[in-house]
């Protein structure tokens, strides 16, 4: 009820409520260019998030439902993103992308590309960004993964495989539909995480370069505390219509996506 308030108070240098203003300050954000384009970003950043963690989560997941020796060890090693926060990630990455000699450069060198701007090109950016964001997620998705792909019964992936399905065709037809409440579960979850993330993006890039990265968690922050005033009534704004996105998105992800998942 405070941020609804604050979002419809006009606000001085100071950060203080001047008085009510109705929506003025929704008005001046919809009609802003950058608005829209920090909307463009925080859904390119989105949706590539969320799609990076799921297709790496399966893709290191399902090698590991096989009960071979090291298997265990490798296991607990996809585990370490959990064990490590989203500040000390991003610092790594921030050495790991750093022009030149960072360890992404160095080994881009071997293979005859050189100088990517990581962090400093508009156009990589933001896909460095997702990287991290997918790095720090892994952990849980592939854990969630793991727990869902162990309770598949193993008759069943016997019969598929007595009918002449392949691997492939067995993860695909079988265990997927089977772990699909597991994956609508990551999806809502990793969407409404990638929406809100700001640590992240904060240590790697504030919102730069040229915008590239500048989601409207960022956008929030900087209207509060980060350009030189206290517009709180513009950050508070902000805030509601992230606040109503997540709720329209999860309620589009439930109306469209809840229907194919198998209870």
């Amino acid at each position: 009820m405070r941020t609804i308030f604050m979002s419809m108070q006009g606000t001085n240098l100071f950060g203080q409520p001047t008085g009510f203003v109705g929506f003025d300050n929704y008005a001046r954000m919809f009609q802003s260019s950058d608005f829209w384009h920090t909307i463009s970003v925080t859904a390119l950043f989105t949706v590539g998030s969320v799609v990076a963690t799921l297709l790496v989560g399966l893709a290191v997941a399902i090698p590991l439902t096989t009960r071979l020796r090291g298997t265990g060890l490798i296991r607990a090693t996809v585990m370490i993103p959990m064990a490590v926060s989203v500040a000390a990630a991003g610092l790594a990455f921030r050495s790991i992308y750093q022009p030149e000699t960072g360890a992404a450069d160095r080994l881009l060198s071997f293979v005859g590309i050189d100088g990517v701007g990581w962090l400093t090109d508009p156009a990589v950016a933001i896909w460095s960004v997702i990287i991290v964001d997918a790095w720090v997620g892994l952990g849980f998705t592939v854990l969630l993964l793991l727990a869902a792909f162990d309770g598949v019964p193993e008759d069943v992936l016997e019969a598929a495989s007595l009918d002449g399905a392949g691997l492939l065709r067995r993860v695909r037809h079988v265990a997927l539909p089977i772990i699909s409440p597991t994956l609508f579960f990551l999806i809502v979850t990793e969407t409404i995480g990638a929406m809100r993330e700001f640590t992240a993006i904060q240590v790697l890039t504030q919102g730069g370069p040229a915008n590239a990265t500048h989601t409207l968690v960022i956008d929030i922050y900087q209207a509060a505390f980060g350009s030189g005033t206290s517009d709180y009534a513009a950050a508070s704004a902000r805030g509601i219509v992230l606040l109503l996105l997540i709720v329209l998105v999860t309620a589009v992800q439930f109306r469209f996506l809840d229907r194919k998942v198998a209870y």
